[in-house]
């Protein structure tokens, strides 16, 4: 009955704190921060573990929190998410100093003695594919795209939605050995006697890539004549 007590009055009490630190107008992440720390302390004087998966122990119960904050921050930091962050950052950052208008000033010259914007679909999807072989993380080839692409996409005269469905689409089906879902079906095969040995290289580059390389060739084809369509049937402008 007591530990429920602590347990219920202490989450009841961060809730509250935390409110009051947010119409005292405090910065939410340090009071979010600090009341994390707190709930592990009180937690851990409860005699509660540490309801971390592979946590290792410090052998005092004074540093296992700070532990947490480390091991957590070790993770954090190699995530896609903290790296889509950045990225987001360094757009805006190029965005405010004015470097991406150079870049799209620089690029819309000979984009412009293009006659009909269309032939850049399939170029583009392509060339997206293209550095998803290095960049597979899609969201992250997104906000790449997005920072250098769009701006000059968009002056050159595409529309917004041609130019959506060409980022959107850039990472999907290209051949590369730093694909998650390429290393998880390599894993998979290798566990049969008749795909036994293999590699990731060897699955991409033997079995995968002979289906999606025309497989992309086609759907870039296709890209071309859709958004053409589209746009002519858009009774709108975007």
């Amino acid at each position: 009955m007591l530990h429920d007590i602590i347990m219920y009055g202490s989450a009841i009490l961060a809730v509250v704190v935390v409110v009051y630190m947010l119409i005292k107008k405090m910065d939410i992440k340090i009071a979010l921060f600090l009341m994390g720390v707190v709930l592990l302390f009180i937690s851990l004087a409860m005699g509660n573990t540490i309801a971390v998966t592979d946590f290792q122990s410090t052998g005092s119960a004074l540093f296992d929190p700070l532990q947490v904050i480390v091991d957590q921050f070790k993770s954090t930091l190699t995530s896609s998410g903290l790296i889509i962050l950045m990225l987001g950052g360094y757009t805006a950052y190029m965005s405010s100093i004015g470097a991406n208008d150079v870049t799209v000033q620089v690029m819309t010259k000979p984009i412009g003695k293009i006659k009909s914007v269309y032939i850049l679909v399939p170029i583009v999807f392509l060339l997206g594919n293209l550095l998803s072989v290095v960049i597979p993380s899609a969201s992250t080839l997104a906000i790449l795209l997005l920072a250098t692409l769009y701006p000059v996409l968009k002056r050159a005269g595409m529309s917004t939605l041609s130019i959506a469905a060409i980022i959107a689409t850039s990472a999907t089906i290209i051949p590369t050995p730093l694909g998650s879902d390429n290393v998880a079906i390599a894993g998979e095969l290798a566990k049969h006697s008749q795909f036994a040995n293999m590699t990731v290289t060897n699955y991409v580059f033997d079995y995968h890539a002979i289906v999606s390389i025309p497989t992309l060739l086609f759907i870039a084809l296709m890209h071309y004549f859709w958004q053409k369509r589209m746009d002519k049937k858009a009774t709108y402008s975007i």
